[in-house]
């Protein structure tokens, strides 16, 4: 059996090409069909501008002032594609994280390859090419999907060098150097893509899977002392002269607010200690109801062999999730560095599984959790039918999206009949197939969201449409103003004004609205309705009204 299913799979190069055209067509083809969305892609796009614009490569700016939030790594990807692609749009943004995404894809199945067999490094690129957070961050200008990219390189070097420092070969000593400072290396090109957490995050996982191997030697062998030091030494090269322009301000603002107030008090995103415990599981379906089967094979007699290989995806996997769950501040792309870890967990699973070397579990631990998938999979699929009365009868206020229902009748469909196909496939027992239709069914419903729901949903999503607005009345002498929490990086990007005054208090935005020439202020609806009432209002006219992302945003003008 396992023979033959050994033919049916392609060669290295062609699985590696396999990879490419995989994620070409998932992840590129419809990249710039939506406009960027809150919160973070008009900012960071917004950062990467202005860095062109005034040539400043050190010190970043945004709304005209210095920008700390990120190392700039990042925003030289951007700034780099802009030029490639000729323009800031929104295919030139998501770019790098397109590539970043399909560069792990790919890392991932070398891993695989080198954890277990170049077939388990195959199903574990689709897997992770596949899984819906790792998808949609890959579409979106967001650091993560680097960062990811870099920690996982960082990964895939310590784990080539220990197990090269393993052998007793001489050919294989002699190319230890390379993933020696590739490990280090790598971590402080992810530290200069989102900060310390960049180094913290591989640094822990291979120290942590030592001690779980009691290989103290191992750890003396990693050589941290010169190892940090290059570290330390390449992400300088950029900090040092930051600071020495941005000054004691920007010191505080990467290295307190940004970092160590960020991770312990949790001023962005609080959320309590087990909300990953729920949350990780949506994001990563559908092969979250692999992952248990995975856990128990990597623990269990069958996998005995290959246990130095599972543990270290084991304490890959852990120690990001607790690293991330102790933070006061979550999101559910913080997780996204574990994804790799998660894939080949389960890539080695279904590898073993439709190889039918699992036979002692496989109806407990894989056939009812796959039979649980289908059941949710036709049960999302019929409850997509059910929306317009769902919405006719509950929800009157969503009635202007009725009109789109019929393009989501495809998705339902797609999950559906798939559902229908897998069980269908899971009852002849060819779990080969069905493996590889829940991978077609997540690529299907992926590019067909991006290429025709992502566009539907846009007008309620972007900052664009009410920057129009403003770009259509205001004159080059005028001002504009920003109250509240709105943030002006959606702002300056759409309407290309900077800076925009942001007006943190109710009097100061009475004072801007009663200034002597004409200007225009953004702010939430429930704001402006709230000081219409207000003593001292200078009666402002309400010019236009938007949703923007979560935000009910009104355009408002003095005269």
């Amino acid at each position: 059996m396992e023979d033959r299913i050994s033919r049916i799979y392609p060669q290295k190069w062609a699985q590696i090409l396999l990879l490419l055209g995989f994620c070409l067509v998932i992840y590129f083809v419809n990249l710039g069909r939506w406009d960027l969305w809150n919160p973070d892609e008009p900012r960071y796009a917004e950062v990467a501008r202005e860095m062109v614009k005034g040539g400043d490569w050190v010190l970043m700016h945004l709304n005209g002032a210095d920008y700390g939030n990120k190392p700039p790594l990042f925003f030289w990807l951007m700034a780099f594609s802009s030029y490639l692609w000729q323009g800031f749009t929104s295919f030139s943004v998501r770019f790098p994280s397109a590539l970043f995404g399909t560069l792990t894809v790919l890392l991932t199945f070398l891993l695989g390859k080198e954890l277990y067999a170049s077939r388990t490094g195959f199903l574990s690129g689709l897997i992770l090419a596949t899984s819906a957070e790792f998808a949609y961050i890959s579409t979106r200008a967001d650091t993560d999907s680097t960062l990811t990219f870099f920690t996982t390189a960082s990964l895939f070097c310590f784990f080539r060098w220990y197990q090269h420092r393993r052998e007793e070969k001489s050919a294989q000593r002699s190319i230890r150097g390379l993933p020696f400072y590739g490990f280090y290396v790598g971590m402080a090109l992810a530290t200069l893509v989102k900060g310390p957490v960049g180094f913290i995050l591989p640094l822990l996982v291979s120290l942590v899977y030592l001690v779980l191997q009691r290989d103290w030697k191992g750890v003396k062998g990693m050589r941290l002392l010169p190892g940090l030091l290059l570290m330390v030494v390449i992400v300088l090269s950029w900090y040092v002269p930051a600071v020495w322009k941005g000054g004691k301000n920007f010191l505080n603002q990467t290295l307190m607010v940004h970092t160590i107030d960020r991770y312990a008090t949790g001023w962005s995103k609080v959320r309590p200690f087990y909300y990953y415990l729920y949350n990780f599981p949506a994001d990563f379906m559908p092969w979250i109801f692999s992952l248990p089967a995975a856990l128990v094979l990597g623990f269990s007699k069958e996998s005995f062999e290959k246990r130095k290989e599972f543990l270290f995806l084991f304490a890959w996997l852990v120690v990001i999730f607790l690293f991330f769950s102790l933070s006061k501040g979550k999101r559910p792309l913080y997780l996204l560095p574990l994804y790799p870890a998660a894939s080949l967990m389960i890539g080695k699973l279904w590898d073993d599984f439709i190889s039918v070397r699992v036979d002692r579990f496989r109806h407990e631990w894989i056939t009812i959790p796959l039979y649980g998938l289908i059941g949710l999979v036709l049960i999302a699929g019929a409850a997509i039918f059910l929306i317009p009365w769902v919405v006719l009868k509950k929800f009157p206020s969503y009635l202007p999206f009725l009109p789109h229902f019929p393009n989501l009748l495809p998705i339902a469909f797609l999950m559906v009949g798939g559902s229908l196909a897998m069980f269908i496939l899971c009852r002849f027992k060819n779990y080969g197939a069905t493996l590889f239709l829940i991978i077609g069914i997540m690529a299907g419903g992926f590019f067909y969201t991006a290429r025709v729901v992502f566009p539907l949903v846009n007008p309620y999503k972007s900052a664009r449409y009410i920057c129009l607005e403003i770009t259509a009345r205001i004159l080059p002498e005028e001002r504009l103003g920003i109250y509240g929490d709105l943030g002006t990086g959606p702002y300056n990007f759409y309407t290309g004004i900077v800076p925009i005054s942001e007006l943190e208090k109710r009097e100061d935005l009475f004072h801007f609205l009663k200034s002597p020439g004409r200007v225009f202020c953004l702010l939430k609806f429930r704001d402006f309705s709230s000081f219409q009432t207000a003593e001292g209002w200078p009666n402002a006219q309400l010019i236009a009204r938007r949703k923007v992302g979560n935000n009910d945003v009104v355009l408002i003008s003095n005269w």
